[in-house]
């Protein structure tokens, strides 16, 4: 059987989301419905732009290199979109196509992972529905056993194990050190579920801000830690520039800003990551001293 037109056109509605966007120009060629759900078509307008309500071109899109083009990989990442409150997992890879280099997407919906535990209720109900389904329960499972409900982010668990086992060996590595400043206050006077949205808006803003190879965690109860393996200083500091950047975006039109103190420490041997962490969150208390009484 040959895959011709007529079988491509009638698979196409089956998918959720494909694009073909200029990787050079980053104008969007193609785009199929569950993508393109305006009444104005987004072909010709910009990725960031149309996709991702943008200005600037986004921080967190990854820059796939060379090698992966020579071989046809294959790079896959996640995105959360604070405008559809859903987390995306995207597919994407590069390919030469008439002598243009073009940028060749595929979308998934995941979830909205920022609101996971917040409904014991449904999420019981969820559980119940699956109870015959011994693969999906053990995904669910795995997945809460190393990440945070509230905030969707990965949890002291796999902070953890991470310092054991994936960043053991690194080069050299970067913390950052993040700590909510006036939780109990908000807590008490706005009720815990405004809390929570802060420590959301924090984790999603360190999240989208962090880039390939970085990983968040949520340590404590009002504490973020981002690792950053295999970076430069100065690569950490722009990075830290980029999550205070997001969370000032995502503040606006909030009742409450999210302030928060911030610690960082690099190494140019990423042997004692323990150390590096203790180094970042005194830099951490030192930011907070220093914004006493800002609210």
């Amino acid at each position: 059987m040959e895959l011709n037109m007529e079988f491509w056109n009638a698979f196409l509605p089956c998918i959720e989301g494909i694009y073909i966007i200029d990787e050079e120009t980053k104008e969007i060629c193609y785009a199929n419905d569950f993508i393109n759900q305006s009444e104005e078509s987004i072909v010709g307008q910009l990725c960031y732009q149309a996709m991702a309500g943008r200005s600037e071109r986004c921080d967190f899109c990854p820059s796939i290199r060379e090698e992966e083009l020579e071989n046809g990989s294959v790079y896959s990442w996640e995105f959360y979109d604070r405008r559809s409150k859903q987390w995306y997992k995207i597919k994407n890879r590069l390919d030469t196509i008439d002598g243009r280099l073009y940028r060749l997407g595929n979308v998934n919906v995941v979830g909205d992972m920022m609101e996971l535990g917040r409904d014991a209720i449904k999420e019981m109900a969820v559980m119940q529905h699956l109870a015959c389904d011994r693969d999906k329960i053990g995904k669910i499972l795995e997945f809460e056993s190393s990440h945070d409900k509230l905030t969707g982010v990965y949890n002291r668990n796999q902070y953890i194990a991470d310092l054991e086992g994936q960043f053991r060996n690194v080069q050299c590595a970067g913390i950052l050190f993040f700590d909510l400043n006036n939780l109990k206050e908000v807590n008490d006077n706005y009720f815990h579920s405004e809390g929570d949205r802060l420590l959301c808006r924090l984790a999603e803003a360190i999240f989208t801000s962090a880039g390939r190879g970085k990983r968040c965690y949520r340590i404590g109860g009002d504490e973020f830690i981002l690792i950053a393996p295999n970076c430069t200083k100065r690569e950490l500091e722009l990075c830290r520039k980029r999550v205070l950047s997001a969370l000032k975006e995502l503040d606006q039109g909030e009742l409450i800003p999210c302030s928060v103190a911030v610690g960082s420490a690099w190494s140019p041997s990423g042997k004692d990551l323990e150390s590096l962490v203790t180094e970042a969150d005194r830099c951490m208390y030192a930011n907070k001293k220093a914004m006493k009484g800002v609210k």
